[in-house]
């Protein structure tokens, strides 16, 4: 399972560039992760926990430092500050992948993967509230 989580770290680095990860590979940090338009800043870490059950179990959350605001100045939605990771305090969007659409395959391509669940990141934040 290792080798397989270095694959999907190396999808995740093409895709988005510098990063960090955990050396048993159980999160990745996102150093300069891409906000679409509607947050207060254009650039932020952004970090996923990769679960013990990995692929069969889905990533579940994910952490941005605290304090982004929507650019008119509110709070997210889902959205708790004050969470310790990585020995710093982060903002946690409670994101979930609904039951039953989380299908991994023994081929990574061919089934959902970390690129999957950051995609699904992605429209959470393109949702900008």
């Amino acid at each position: 399972m290792i080798e397989r989580r270095r694959q999907e770290i190396e999808l995740l680095r093409k895709k988005y560039g510098a990063l960090q990860h955990g050396e048993n590979l159980e999160w990745v940090l996102f150093k300069e992760f891409s906000l679409p338009p509607g947050w207060d800043r254009e650039k932020i870490e952004l970090v996923i926990l990769v679960p013990p059950g990995y692929p069969v179990t889905a990533p579940d959350n994910f952490y941005v430092p605290p304090g982004l605001k929507t650019n008119l100045g509110a709070q997210p939605q889902n959205y708790t500050e004050g969470i310790n990771i990585l020995g710093r305090q982060w903002g946690q969007f409670s994101f979930h992948v609904e039951a039953g659409n989380w299908n991994p395959s023994a081929d990574l391509l061919d089934g959902d993967n970390l690129l999957t669940f950051m995609i699904g990141v992605e429209n959470r934040l393109r949702e900008g509230k």
